[in-house]
């Protein structure tokens, strides 16, 4: 599962970098980007901004919860302990307990 959770992140990013790509900036919009210089050339004279925005929104917010879900996953699959004991705890017992400042 957490496999099949990694890839559809992926995959949803690279949607979102190419819906955020096909936004129109302050200056410019699509039309213009592909050539056309009238302002309703792709998407009418209101442009993409409603849909392609509502559009963004819904799959970043999709892609938002994805990665906690996939952030917990992770966290709750990895319960292995790397170290048995602290490792000051271990240096005080090798005997390097002069090196190491107390206060």
């Amino acid at each position: 599962m957490i496999i099949f959770l990694t890839i559809t992140s992926v995959l949803l990013a690279i949607v979102i970098i190419g819906i955020v790509l096909l936004q129109q900036g302050k200056g410019s919009d699509l039309g213009s980007a592909f050539g056309g210089g009238s302002s309703n050339s792709m998407f009418g004279a209101l442009g993409p901004s409603n849909f392609l925005g509502r559009l963004t929104y819904a799959i970043v917010a999709i892609w938002l919860i994805l990665s906690f879900l996939l952030a917990y996953l992770l966290k709750n699959e990895n319960t292995e302990v790397i170290f048995e004991t602290p490792l000051i705890e271990e240096a005080i017992e090798e005997g390097l307990s002069d090196e190491i400042p107390t206060e």
